[in-house]
C-alpha cells in the first residue's frame, strides 16, 4: 500500500467529505428508522444538526467578518473532522454489533480512530490547523457519544449498515468524494451575509498577527 501523502492522506481525508458522509448518514438513518430505533435516530440527528450548525457558524463568522484567533491559527471548525467523528463511529458500532446484540463499543472506538485519522489528514494536507482539526474531532466525538448512548440495548442486524460501504468505496475518487462544493457554498453565504466583496482568508488572519508583532517589537516605532 502506498502511504505517501500523495495517495494515502487524500483518500483518508475524503472519508470526512460531505459528499460521502451524508449518504452514509442517510443509509444508516434509514436503517434505524426501519428498525424502529427512532428515538435514538432523533438524538443522533439533532446532535449532528447542532454540530453542523456550530461548524457553519464558525466558518461564516471568519469568512464574513474575520472572527477567528491568530494565536491559535483558528479560522473555523473542521467540517471533515466533525462529520467523520459524528457518523463513522455510529455506522461501525451498528455494523459490528452481533445479531440481536448491543451496539458495538469496538465499532465505536474504530470509528473514532478513523475520525482521528481524518482530522490528522486535514492538518497534513494543510487544509486546517491543529486547533481547527482538534475542535472538529472533539465536536464530532461528542455527537457520536450522544448517539451511541441513545442506541444502548439490543440492535436488530440490518443489511443497511452494509450498504454504507458503497459510498465509502468512492473515497479514492476525488471528483466523486467532492461533488458537493460545501466550501464554495460557505464562501458565497459569508459574502452575501457580510456584504464583503471577498471572504477573509487565513492569510489575512496571519498578516494581522505579523503586523501586530511588528508594532510590538522593540525598534518598531517610527524614528527609533
Amino acid at each position: 500500500m502506498d502511504v505517501s501523502p500523495f495517495r494515502f492522506w487524500p483518500i483518508v481525508t475524503h472519508l470526512g467529505s460531505a459528499g460521502l458522509m451524508l449518504p452514509v448518514f442517510a443509509i444508516v438513518a434509514g436503517g434505524l428508522w426501519i428498525s424502529r430505533r427512532r428515538a435514538a435516530l432523533y438524538t443522533w440527528l439533532l446532535a449532528l444538526a447542532g454540530g453542523a450548525a456550530l461548524v457553519l457558524a464558525s466558518k461564516l463568522a471568519f469568512m464574513g467578518w474575520g472572527i477567528g484567533s491568530a494565536a491559535l491559527d483558528f479560522t473555523g471548525i473542521s467540517g471533515h473532522a466533525t462529520l467523520a467523528a459524528s457518523i463513522l463511529p455510529i455506522w461501525l458500532g451498528w455494523l459490528l454489533a452481533a445479531r440481536g446484540g448491543r451496539f458495538s463499543i469496538l465499532g465505536l472506538g474504530l470509528g473514532l480512530l478513523l475520525g482521528t485519522l481524518v482530522a490528522i489528514s486535514r492538518v497534513v494536507l494543510h487544509a486546517h490547523s491543529v486547533s481547527e482539526a482538534l475542535a472538529g474531532w472533539l465536536l464530532g466525538s461528542a455527537v457520536a457519544l450522544a448517539a451511541a448512548r441513545a442506541l444502548a440495548g439490543p440492535l436488530p442486524w440490518s443489511r443497511w449498515s452494509l450498504l454504507a460501504l458503497l459510498p465509502l468505496s468512492l473515497s479514492g475518487h476525488a471528483a466523486t468524494a467532492n461533488y458537493l462544493p460545501a466550501y464554495q457554498w460557505e464562501e458565497h453565504i459569508a459574502i452575501w451575509l457580510s456584504g464583503r466583496a471577498t471572504p477573509y482568508t487565513r492569510a489575512d488572519l496571519l498578516r494581522g498577527r505579523m503586523e501586530g508583532e511588528v508594532r510590538a517589537a522593540p525598534g518598531a516605532v517610527s524614528g527609533a
